[in-house]
């Protein structure tokens, strides 16, 4: 497994932040693809059910960390997953684009997940909220 620290001994400091970049996504950033492309991106929320419940992005799909590699069939591998977690220092979407990467699939994870979407006041939806209307 590559960890941030062998990635720093194998490639320069340009080329490691480079990687980084491409594999990640601001709230701000998801927020306009998400406008811009709505079908183009799927938002996988790694957290419990129980959070996720209370508030999500809209439009969300929760699939909990520990149930990712049973669910892997039904998410599409055509669209950009972008996952998301509790916060700066959760690293469950970290762990879970890992995953998801290693099998073939798009993805990026959100810096600063459902809190950092939250603080900048953007969509939440709550289990109580309409059911999303997009098809996954």
């Amino acid at each position: 497994m590559l960890t941030a620290a062998s990635a720093k001994m194998t490639m320069g400091p340009v080329e490691f932040f480079r990687a980084k970049l491409e594999y990640e996504i601001t709230p701000s950033g998801l927020k306009k693809l998400l406008e811009t492309s709505p079908n183009n991106v799927c938002v996988v929320d790694v957290r419990a059910a129980e959070a996720f419940d209370a508030g999500h992005i809209p439009e969300a799909r929760n699939i909990p960390l520990e149930t990712l590699a049973s669910s892997f069939y039904s998410l599409p591998k055509d669209k950009m997953l972008v996952t998301c977690c509790a916060d700066l220092v959760c690293g469950l979407s970290t762990q879970a684009s890992l995953e998801l990467a290693q099998k073939g699939f798009q993805v990026q994870h959100l810096i600063g997940g459902f809190a950092e979407w939250s603080r900048k006041g953007f969509p939440i939806e709550t289990a109580t909220s309409p059911a999303p209307s997009q098809a996954w």
